[in-house]
């Protein structure tokens, strides 16, 4: 009975993020606020890596911790259900929660900053 099936999470009905509005949003790397055209929301956990393309043998124990990462290249892995942007200006990818401040996902260049310095900086 297709009345009471789910559908899978691939599937076209069903995709693994949705497109939401534009959001204006603080980026602490261009330190200004600017806009975020390119929005979407997780719908599925992540079953591979988008950095490096790693399968993942068991998504459920990686999104079993607070702040899942890739095994291999060390990516954050987005949540299922949470709103993501990437900044107009400089290409970053911020996790979106209404009423606080974005959350940035830094990339492989920022993490490698950040394990350099410890802390990020801005491009700049």
């Amino acid at each position: 009975m297709a009345l009471f099936r789910r559908n899978e999470p691939d599937s076209p009905k069903n995709p693994l993020k949705t497109p939401t509005l534009p959001n204006r949003a603080y980026c602490r790397i261009c330190r200004a606020e600017k806009v975020l055209t390119n929005c979407w929301r997780r719908n599925f956990p992540l079953k591979q890596c988008e950095c490096c393309g790693l399968a993942f043998e068991n998504p459920a124990a990686l999104y079993g911790r607070s702040l899942p990462v890739c095994p291999k290249c060390e990516e954050f892995l987005e949540q299922p259900a949470f709103e993501y942007g990437t900044c107009d200006g400089c290409g970053s990818k911020f996790e979106l929660v209404s009423g606080t401040l974005p959350g940035l996902l830094p990339n492989r260049a920022q993490r490698e900053a950040m394990n350099k310095i410890g802390r990020m900086r801005s491009q700049s």
